[in-house]
């Protein structure tokens, strides 16, 4: 399976909005479901679109306005994508 790469913006504006509880969750759930080679995390000082933010990038899609209690959700639907993609 190809890696998935999750853009966080860590702007102050989106940091304090939730992407910190978002880096956290998605941290702790990459390491929990052994997935560090399936995703790769990047930070961002910001997305410029700080008034719909939180902001976040999967695999080139954005999100506005994304909480942490989502991010697993968009993940997984990620992951599955990707693994659909991989199907003969």
């Amino acid at each position: 399976m190809d890696t998935i790469t999750v853009e966080l913006c860590l702007g102050s504006s989106c940091f304090a909005r939730g992407n910190s509880e978002a880096l956290s969750v998605l941290e702790t759930y990459i390491r929990d479901h052994h997935l560090e080679d399936k995703v790769k995390l990047v930070g961002h000082l910001c997305d410029n679109a700080c008034s719909i933010g939180p902001n976040v990038t999967i695999d080139g899609i954005q999100y506005h306005g994304v909480q942490g209690d989502v991010m697993i959700d968009l993940l997984e639907s990620a992951l599955e994508k990707k693994a659909k993609e991989k199907q003969p």
